[in-house]
């Protein structure tokens, strides 16, 4: 067989390989392979996690004394509390996550888990059809983020509270970018007399736009948010927290 042939040859088995590598590696492949439904998958991921967390010796000794039962409910207690205590880059880094999963979830049940409300079953199961619509990456990603949150919780870190003058210069900044209406619009949709779809939006707008904004205004904005579900009580309204824009 000549060189250039027998090259060629080869060259094209190697890209049966890889491509047959990548195709057998697609999560939707693996769970017609192994009869294993996107449900029980996530399900089976959610349990590696919460093993791997565990295994974090700063979030183990947080869970000293917790029975097996009650487990996943401290994990996800510690993961709502110290999403508030992560530092800023931990918040940047986890906006791009929380920005494709609010957009695939319904005005109110993305409202609800902004604000930190108790989830209604039918926000659970949209939460989940979420997660399920994204790549396993993406939802290793967000699961990555849970465990830091857990982390900051465990360790107790210091909480930073967002003041008047932070937000005001970071809802500048935020005007700079969007524009003093759409701005504006934010504003309004965050305060008590806003609608779950006036809410959604705002908080939609803000994971989307505050990476790109120079810091720390974007980071102030993610931690303003990451307050507004510390400190609102199920099913009581948000404060008025945001200044006026002007």
């Amino acid at each position: 067989m000549p060189l250039m042939a027998s090259r060629r040859v080869w060259i094209n088995v190697g890209l049966f390989v890889v491509f047959t590598i990548v195709f057998l590696s697609q999560t939707s492949v693996q769970d017609y392979l192994l009869s294993r439904s996107p449900h029980e998958r996530l399900m089976r991921h959610f349990a590696e996690f919460e093993r791997k967390a565990g295994r974090d010796p700063d979030i183990h000794r947080a869970l000293e004394g917790v029975s097996d039962m009650e487990r996943s409910g401290k994990l996800q207690e510690m993961s709502r509390n110290g999403t508030a205590r992560l530092d800023n880059a931990a918040l940047l880094e986890r906006a791009p996550i929380m920005s494709a999963i609010y957009s695939r979830l319904s005005d109110r049940a993305c409202a609800n888990a902004v604000k930190g409300y108790t989830p209604s079953e039918n926000d659970k199961a949209e939460f989940e059809g979420a997660l399920l619509r994204l790549e396993a990456d993406f939802v290793t990603k967000w699961m990555g983020s849970l465990q830091k949150a857990m982390r900051a919780e465990a360790l107790a870190t210091p909480m930073h509270l967002v003041t008047q003058e932070e937000m005001r210069a970071a809802f500048g900044a935020l005007e700079g970018k969007i524009g003093k209406a759409a701005a504006m619009r934010v504003d309004a949709g965050l305060t008590q007399r806003a609608t779950d779809a006036e809410f959604a939006w705002a908080a939609r707008t803000i994971y989307a736009v505050a990476p790109s904004l120079p810091e720390p205004h974007g980071s102030a904005l993610l931690r303003m948010m990451t307050q507004l579900g510390e400190e609102t009580p199920a099913s009581e309204p948000i404060p008025p927290l945001i200044p006026e824009v002007r």
